[in-house]
């Protein structure tokens, strides 16, 4: 594996509100897994393919460079996401970009009430305009249940409003990738909530003994780097980390903690990107298997070829503050 750290760069550390939060955050938590508990997932209606892919924009499946980037965590509406928006823009025209990939927690602070939800506009569509012919593949995260099946089901129904936004269900597979690379997007709100195991099921029968890449892509991370104190729960890492293992996969990428990170899980790669527009947090420091960490608004950028996989950490002046690329492993 090959890692690339610019040394001139200065990390830009985000404020951190000292942990006086903890105690109400953790009591919504409590309450919304709860409440997602008594929700049967099967509430959720998904977009039919007949109905999603005639407005996708046409990708050859038989390219042979897949490219894309990465955000999360950026649904604020602020100066901050349409700093990463333009940084996003200009390294897309110039070096490709297929499309977009979102983990997260789309719409701050309280997702939507419905499909007609001015907050569609305001943080998605609004900062987003300079993205043309490109599908932004999202997933929902924690932010995005607060009102509930009727938010999620409004984020998923948005797919059919919008040229951009591409949420076809809680959990679901990218389709019209080349056939050495396959990608799966699970909803990791629920399965804090241990709900939605099937979700996994469908996972592991999209990904496992696929040939070439398989990727996974989520809103919580496996573990949390954050230093505010923030971690996933043990049902969720064991839960992700048992997919992974089963399937070979080779990257997950997450969001939810405010910050850009790489770390070398070793039998996997994780990519945490939720600095796309939400307010910073610091990173953790002294985590043995942290190869890139930096609060800094920005994005990934991904480029795939059926041999090899390489990864830039962007910053909103399009500074690249890092990465790494690594081959496929000739078993796979």
């Amino acid at each position: 594996m090959e890692h690339k750290t610019p040394k001139s760069n200065k990390s830009v550390t985000g404020s951190d509100d000292g942990g006086k939060t903890m105690p109400a955050r953790s009591f919504y938590w409590v309450v919304l897994c709860v409440l997602l508990a008594l929700v049967p997932t099967g509430c959720l209606q998904p977009i039919a393919s007949q109905a999603l892919f005639p407005r996708l924009h046409p990708r050859n499946p038989d390219r042979t460079e897949v490219t894309f980037v990465a955000l999360g965590d950026m649904g604020e509406g602020g100066s901050a996401q349409t700093h990463v928006a333009h940084a996003m823009d200009s390294v897309c025209q110039r070096d490709g970009c297929d499309f977009v990939l979102g983990l997260g927690d789309n719409i701050y602070p309280h997702g939507v009430h419905s499909v007609h939800d001015s907050a569609f506009h305001d943080k998605f569509e609004h900062p987003y305009a300079r993205f043309q012919n490109i599908d932004f593949w999202m997933i929902l995260g924690n932010h995005d249940w607060k009102h509930l099946v009727t938010g999620a089901q409004a984020e998923i129904d948005y797919t059919l409003h919008s040229d951009r936004w591409r949420l076809p269900h809680a959990h679901y597979a990218i389709p019209f990738l080349p056939p050495w690379l396959h990608m799966y997007g699970v909803d990791t709100s629920l399965l804090e909530a241990v709900v939605g195991v099937d979700q996994l099921h469908a996972a592991q029968a999209a990904l496992c003994g696929q040939p070439g890449w398989r990727f996974l892509f989520g809103h919580y991370p496996t573990r949390s780097l954050g230093a505010e104190g923030h971690s996933t729960s043990g049902f969720v890492t064991g839960a992700l980390e048992h997919l992974i293992r089963t399937c070979h996969i080779q990257v997950y990428f997450a969001g939810h903690d405010h910050h850009q990170a790489h770390l070398d899980r070793g039998f996997y790669q994780e990519i945490i990107e939720g600095a796309g527009g939400a307010a910073l947090a610091p990173v953790r420091v002294g985590d043995p298997q942290q190869r890139f960490g930096r609060a800094t608004h920005g994005f990934a950028w991904v480029r795939v070829t059926a041999a090899r996989l390489e990864i830039r950490f962007y910053d909103v002046h399009q500074t690249v503050l890092g990465g790494f690329a690594q081959p496929l492993a000739t078993d796979e």
